[in-house]
């Protein structure tokens, strides 16, 4: 969504069950996109909400059977 609004770390953390410190976590080593225009990091829900699709927990991943 090329026009969406950034909101701020607290905004996403609360609508994505994430908390707070992990996002900037993950803002700051690169894996979701963000801005950080100041102080604050920035980012876009739709950036968040694709991280979340994916399945980021350690160890390995079951195989796909069929």
């Amino acid at each position: 969504m090329p026009d969406e609004e950034y909101v701020t770390v607290a905004q996403a953390a609360r609508q994505s069950g994430l908390s707070d410190r992990h996002l900037r976590r993950l803002l700051q080593q690169g894996v979701v996109p963000g801005i950080k225009p100041g102080h604050d990091w920035l980012v876009r829900p739709s950036a968040v909400a694709e991280y979340l699709r994916h399945d980021h927990r350690p160890g390995r991943k079951p195989r796909a059977t069929g």
